[in-house]
C-alpha cells in the first residue's frame, strides 16, 4: 500500500501522507512515494494546483527513528538525505504549480521542512511545529535552517532550534511562519478552497511569481528589477494576461486557460 494517497478533485491533486501509526514519519518508502506522487502531479497538464496534508493525529513526525538503520555512519546519513528528502524539498520549491500544505497535526523535525516547502501553509488549531533536532543531539535538516529564518527572523528561528520548544499554530500564524490557522474541523475545506482558487488562476503568472520570490531572496535590487522586467515580458505575451485585463475592465471573473 502506498504511503501517499493521491486523489484528483478536478484540476487539483490532493496528496495525503498515509502512515498514521508512525505519525507519517519520513521513512524511505514514504519519501519515495511522495517524490513519485509529486512528479506525477507536476507532469500532469490537467493538474493546476497541489494540496499536501496528512492522515491521523500528526502531519509529519520527521525522521523515522528505531529499526536497524537509524544510527548509521554520518556519511551514510548524508548520502541518504541527498537521495531522499532533499530532492522532495527541491521538487516542491521548483514546481511551477502552486502547492498548498494543510498541517493537520504536529509537524516535527524534517516534517517542519516538508510543511514550509509549500507555497501557502495553513494549520489546524491543534497543530504545532517542533524543531526536535536538538532533543536528539542532531543538526537541522529538511531546509529548516533556511525556511525558519526567512519566515520569522533569525532570533526566533535560533531560539526555536536551540530549545526545541513547540510552536503552537496560533503563534505560528502571529509570527508569520504560516499563512493562517483555522479550526480543526475547517482545515480540509479551507485548504481545498485555497487550492482550487489557485488552480483557477493564471498558471504562467503563478509560476513566474513563485520563481521571482525565491530568486529575490539573495539577489541585489538591480538584479531583481531586471528579473522582474524579464518575467513581465513573458507574462505579457500570454492569452491569460489579455483575458485578465479584459475581465478587469468588464468587471467579471477572469477565465484563465493556461495559455
Amino acid at each position: 500500500m502506498s504511503m501517499v494517497l493521491t486523489e484528483r478533485r478536478g484540476s487539483v491533486t490532493v496528496l495525503t501522507l498515509n502512515n498514521p501509526a508512525q505519525y507519517n514519519a519520513l521513512a524511505a518508502s514514504l519519501l519515495g512515494d511522495l517524490g513519485q506522487a509529486l512528479d506525477a502531479a507536476i507532469e500532469d497538464s490537467d493538474v493546476r494546483a497541489i494540496l499536501l496534508t496528512g492522515t491521523g493525529k500528526g502531519f509529519c513526525a520527521g525522521a523515522q527513528l528505531g529499526g536497524g538503520n537509524t544510527f548509521a555512519a554520518g556519511e551514510q546519513i548524508g548520502a541518504s538525505m541527498r537521495a531522499s528528502i532533499n530532492p522532495v524539498i527541491e521538487k516542491m520549491r521548483a514546481s511551477s504549480k502552486p502547492i498548498v500544505v494543510a498541517v493537520n497535526g504536529a509537524a516535527a523535525g524534517a516534517g517542519v521542512g516538508i510543511a514550509l516547502a509549500g507555497d501557502i501553509v495553513i494549520a489546524a488549531r491543534s497543530a504545532r511545529f517542533i524543531l526536535s533536532f536538538v532533543r536528539l543531539g542532531a543538526a537541522l535538516d529538511g531546509g529548516t535552517s533556511l525556511f525558519l529564518q526567512r519566515s520569522i527572523g533569525v532570533a526566533r528561528a535560533r531560539a526555536l532550534a536551540l530549545t526545541g520548544q513547540p510552536l503552537p499554530a496560533e503563534k505560528a500564524e502571529q509570527w508569520g511562519l504560516i499563512w493562517k490557522m483555522v479550526e480543526d474541523a475547517d482545515l480540509l475545506n479551507e485548504a481545498l478552497a485555497i487550492t482550487q482558487g489557485l488552480a483557477d488562476g493564471p498558471p504562467v503568472s503563478i509560476g513566474l511569481i513563485k520563481s521571482q520570490i525565491d530568486a529575490a531572496w539573495n539577489a541585489s535590487l538591480a538584479s531583481t528589477l531586471d528579473d522582474e522586467a524579464s518575467s513581465q515580458s513573458r507574462a505579457f505575451v500570454t492569452e491569460d494576461l489579455r483575458e485578465g485585463a479584459a475581465a478587469f475592465v468588464e468587471k467579471r471573473p477572469a477565465r484563465f486557460t493556461g495559455r
